[in-house]
């Protein structure tokens, strides 16, 4: 299908059957990323005795059971709940179905050679993505005024479909980051790490709350009411260029806090 959005006073056409697919497949019982070591999702057939629900097992169909952490085993949409006693409906917050996105890539560098800042204490020789990379890599899509921004880190190896972050922790973001994407107007932010914020940050997940709060206290109170969404452990192919998209993010209707997503990435042509 042939699409005509007009979105910043430009028109634009894309062919909905062209498009790139960002999810990790969720392969149950096989490879799967991992991140804090969390027991790997799971299927198994529904069984009531004397059946296993499963063709194999000689039943007339397959009914199986699914057991997964959402935020720590694939890629998964999350909201403003993440951080709140209710987690609320994740599948009330996206309202557009056509999301204007700039695809960026980064290098993650030594956060001694920067000159930037995070809200908890971290070595000099953890990598870290800057406020400075971001900006160098944005300022040609600025005036297309995205809402989406999607973030590529290098080097972009197939390791990152079923990685064990407990084993190598990832790079991170740093507050300036954060607070920059805040002052750009970004509602969905999609990376292909595990999190926006160090893996252990005493707890605070301070650039979450950048993010969903007043873009710039990490250590602030959130606004509950925020559609901002964050969508992790994403899978940018080296095939897909920086540039501007339409991004659509497809994922059920859970009443929670987050849910597995498949974000989908449509050119312009």
């Amino acid at each position: 299908m042939i699409t005509k959005i007009i979105h910043n006073g430009k028109k634009h056409v894309i062919d909905t059957t062209k498009f790139k697919d960002l999810s990790i497949p969720y392969d149950f019982n096989g490879p799967q990323p991992n991140f804090f070591n969390v027991e790997p999702g799971k299927v198994k057939p529904y069984e009531l005795d004397p059946l296993s629900y499963s063709i194999s097992d000689g039943a007339g169909c397959n009914v199986f059971e699914i057991s997964m952490n959402i935020h720590c085993t694939g890629t998964h949409t999350e909201y403003v709940g993440h951080l709140l006693e209710d987690p609320g409906d994740i599948g009330m917050v996206l309202k557009d179905i056509l999301i204007p996105a700039v695809l960026i890539t980064v290098y993650p560098k030594l956060f001694n050679d920067i000159k930037e800042s995070y809200h908890c204490s971290i070595k000099d020789n953890e990598l870290v993505i800057s406020a400075e990379s971001i900006s160098e890599k944005f300022g040609k899509w600025e005036d297309d005024n995205p809402q989406a921004l999607i973030i590529r880190t290098l080097p972009n190896t197939e390791d990152k479909k079923h990685h064990q972050f407990a084993k190598t922790p990832p790079s991170f973001f740093t507050n300036d980051a954060l607070e920059l994407i805040s002052i750009l107007g970004i509602e969905h932010l999609v990376v292909d790490l595990p999190s926006i914020d160090r893996m252990s940050d005493n707890g605070i997940l301070g650039n979450h709350r950048i993010f969903w709060g007043d873009g710039s206290n990490p250590k602030g109170e959130v606004n509950p009411n925020s559609t901002k969404t964050i969508t992790e452990l994403a899978y940018i192919q080296d095939e897909v260029i920086d540039g501007f998209y339409f991004l659509n993010i497809q994922l059920p209707h859970f009443q929670c806090d987050a849910a597995p997503s498949r974000p989908i990435l449509m050119k312009i042509i």
